[in-house]
């Protein structure tokens, strides 16, 4: 039975997600591939913080954040196959692994330099190293994250991972880098999976679809992240307990079973499709919620380090993906 006072809320969501999915396919935008998540969120606080959000909107608002996001996450795995993971091998894997657990440990290093609340910190790099917003989603209850720090989190993680999208292909004219190269540095560095697939096909169909292939892999990295983020926190509890009372991201399971389910064509791939444009409209919606609840006043507090953290840490994952491409595809 759906509860009513989710309703209006969750309908208001769902308009303004419409409406963030379809400017990007105007005219005077659609050159500029805008990201339509990064157009909700900022619709969401616009209209939060400058207009007028009835109270009776607040539980809707709450559900397409917290609820719509986690079963986005699960439909997520409906973009993962197990045979896609092993078209990029052993060598591709060890390159992602490396890549996304050295962004972790570099973003936690620099979170204590720069003096950031460690889950401020923790949630800008999950962000950057794996998948984005749908990172943050999934790391966020584990350790019982901020509401303004997600927002802050998932707004830094897609400005930077949208100058990328953009940088990446005139880096890629100008070094005249090799096909291989640029589709595994891109897709192991690039945040969102989005935004790899523009930066990917900037390139050419192949480049693309391979670039594409190596961002999906990181995405199964969410898995033991959240495990190792759990365990780090029973070390850090008193009462030794795996998971905070009601954080363990169940849903995560779901992903998981979405992926294998996917993985041996239990569906039929028009049906796929359809459900992969439908998570992109539940992300969207999540992000217009996210905006929604996101008050500048409280924002104001974080100041600008987290902006420069997750500057840094951007950079660190494209000069770290670089260097690594080269040395284990080229060496």
């Amino acid at each position: 039975m759906i509860n009513q006072k989710i309703i209006p809320g969750l309908l208001f969501s769902s308009l303004l997600a419409f409406l963030s999915i379809l400017v990007p396919k105007m005219s005077i935008f659609s050159q500029l591939h805008v990201n339509s998540l990064i157009i909700a969120i900022v619709i969401g606080m616009i209209i939060k913080n400058f207009l007028h959000v009835p109270a009776s909107f607040e539980p809707g608002i709450q559900y397409a954040f917290k609820r719509v996001l986690r079963f986005a996450v699960i439909l997520l795995g409906f973009k993962l196959s197990i045979g896609d993971i092993g078209q990029i091998g052993g060598r591709g894997l060890l390159l992602v692994a490396l890549v996304t657990g050295g962004t972790l440990l570099f973003a936690g290093w620099l979170g204590k330099r720069m003096d950031i609340d460690r889950g401020l910190t923790l949630l800008i790099g999950a962000g950057s190293s794996i998948c984005g917003a749908s990172a943050i989603a999934a790391v966020a209850p584990v350790i019982e994250a901020k509401d303004q720090d997600i927002t802050f989190s998932v707004a830094t993680v897609t400005i930077f991972g949208t100058l990328a999208m953009f940088l990446y292909p005139v880096i890629y004219n100008v070094l005249q880098l090799p096909d291989i190269f640029y589709a595994v540095w891109a897709g192991s560095s690039i945040h969102e999976v989005a935004q790899v697939v523009a930066a990917g096909f900037a390139a050419g169909d192949q480049v693309g679809e391979y670039a594409t292939v190596v961002k999906l892999s990181r995405v199964l990295l969410v898995i033991p992240t959240i495990f190792i983020l759990g365990f780090q926190d029973m070390k850090r509890k008193s009462d030794g307990s795996f998971f905070h009372k009601g954080t363990f991201p169940w849903f995560v399971f779901g992903f998981c079973g979405v992926v294998l389910i996917n993985s041996f064509s239990l569906i039929p791939q028009e049906t796929v499709a359809s459900l992969i444009s439908f998570d992109n409209f539940l992300l969207t919606i999540a992000m217009v919620g996210l905006g929604l609840g996101s008050d500048f006043s409280k924002l104001k507090d974080t100041g600008l380090k987290p902006i420069f953290a997750g500057l840094f840490i951007s950079i660190f994952i494209s000069v770290f993906s670089f260097v690594l491409t080269g040395i284990l595809y080229y060496a």
